[in-house]
């Protein structure tokens, strides 16, 4: 289940013409759906990112490309 959700953390980068969150949103239902992960626990894995990470924080992190460490271990951790 981590690494699933490790890997969900990464296909968040992906560019696009919306707003950061629902870039984020969609790629990790995306990377779910994918995954055949159940929509209400990637909807919730999504959800608890949202209270730890603002807007600023998502475009910082699109821009370099690279998930950071925190990013990383709140996925993982919202997903447990």
């Amino acid at each position: 289940m981590k690494k699933m959700v490790a890997v969900l953390a990464l296909s968040t980068l992906a560019a696009g013409c919306s707003s950061p969150e629902d870039e984020m949103r969609g790629q990790l239902l995306s990377g779910c759906a994918q995954r055949e992960a159940d929509r209400e626990f990637c909807n919730c894995v999504f959800n608890q990112l949202m209270l730890q990470f603002d807007a600023s924080y998502l475009k910082r992190m699109k821009r370099t490309g690279i998930p950071t460490d925190d990013f990383v271990k709140a996925t993982v951790e919202a997903g447990q």
